[in-house]
């Protein structure tokens, strides 16, 4: 008996290590499920983090997208409006030239008559002189000879 009682001994002893060797096993598969399961939690929260950052992302592009032809509209009116301002100063100045233009040609047309009348006062007064002259002449001539 003594032989069965060593055997018996031996076998419960490894028995007990067989089940401390189960229960460490199953710690360990607990720990890892646990690990993987924390991991999966990480792993969730920064895929929704990500995706929430993203869907807000398309939302604003979807909005400035939206918003992009109103822009554009607004962008051309904008440059119309400033090419209808710069027409219409244009036309002024033109205008505003012309006028001065018609202004300087009637100041000159002016000046020419003026002139005219001068230069024909002047080319009385010398036909005048130059009658008096010749009728002064005669008279000259007629002294000399005496």
């Amino acid at each position: 008996m003594g032989a069965d009682t060593e055997a018996a001994a031996l076998e419960l002893a490894e028995v007990r290590d067989l089940k401390q060797t189960v229960f460490a096993l199953r710690e360990e598969l607990e720990r890892a499920r646990n690990d993987t399961a924390e991991a999966l939690r990480q792993g969730m929260s920064g895929a929704n983090a990500e995706i929430a950052q993203l869907q807000a992302a398309i939302g604003a592009l979807r909005d400035e997208l939206q918003e992009w032809p109103l822009r554009r509209d607004e962008a051309s009116r904008l440059a119309q409006a400033a090419n209808q301002d710069e027409i219409k100063q244009l036309k002024a100045s033109v205008a505003a030239l012309r006028v001065a233009l018609e202004q300087a040609g009637v100041e000159k047309q002016s000046e020419i008559a003026a002139a005219r009348a001068q230069d024909h006062a002047e080319l009385a007064q010398l036909q005048a002189t130059l009658r008096a002259l010749r009728e002064q002449l005669p008279a000259a001539s007629g002294k000399r000879s005496k």
